[in-house]
Parts: structure tokens; sequence; C-alpha cells
């Protein structure tokens, strides 16, 4: 299965306004609206974003998988060894594999207890997909 993770805008400007089925975001160095980066035709799986926090510190900030789309009442620091394969962001999606799309999405839920219980049904549909 194939992950992605994409940027969604400044974390202190956008963060507190992110709403599910969100698909734009306020830029940090203007006030207009930028459209989020087009999802590569080939992901299948879970679609995470992020948005940057001040000092270049990047947390997931949003979990998608098929209609699904969760907004994280609790960001997550992402760790670039865990979370992206050791891989680095940047303003195009980023595709993943399921050992570090996994471990993010465990992380997301063992920082956001209040709604594990939607998180972990997430992760029991990408694990019935690819038992399929």
């Amino acid at each position: 299965m194939r992950h992605a993770i994409r940027y969604e805008g400044g974390f202190e400007r956008n963060f507190t306004a992110l709403r599910p089925g969100a698909t734009d975001f306020l830029a940090d160095d203007d006030d207009r609206r930028h459209i989020m980066a087009q999802w590569p035709a080939n992901i299948d799986g879970l679609r995470f974003g992020f948005q940057e926090r001040k000092g270049k510190r990047f947390v997931a900030v949003r979990v998608q998988y098929g209609s699904a789309d969760v907004v994280l009442p609790h960001e997550v620091a992402i760790d670039s060894n865990r979370h992206l394969g050791a891989h680095r962001l940047g303003p195009e999606p980023l595709v993943l594999g399921d050992a570090p799309a996994g471990a993010l999405l465990g992380d997301m839920i063992d920082a956001n207890r209040e709604q594990a219980a939607e998180l972990t049904a997430l992760r029991e549909k990408v694990r019935l997909a690819i038992e399929k």
C-alpha cells in the first residue's frame, strides 16, 4: 500500500481553523489562500497532513483514508527516521511505506486518546485492505 504526507500550511496561522475537507491554507508570507498540493494518483493508503511550526519543526495534524478525514486536536511531532523513512519533507507530497505510515498513525492514536476509536478504525480498514 502507498501512503503519503503533504504540506497543509503554517501551524500558527492554520491549525485552529483546520477542518475535515479543507483543501487550502493561509500562507505565512501574505494573506492569500493557497491550494494544497494534489495527492499522487497512485496513493491508495493513508494520507497525512503536516504543518510547519516556527523554527522549522514539522507536526502531523490530519489523517485521511477513503472518505474519512480526521483532524487531530493534538499535533504529533514528526520524526524523520520514524515517520518518513529518513526522507525529508518538501512542498510536494512525500510517498511513505507501510512501516513509517503505521508508526505515524500509532503515534497519532497515542497523542489523541479522545479520538482513539476513530483512528483505530482507520488502522483496521487499512489492515483489511492490505490483507486482500
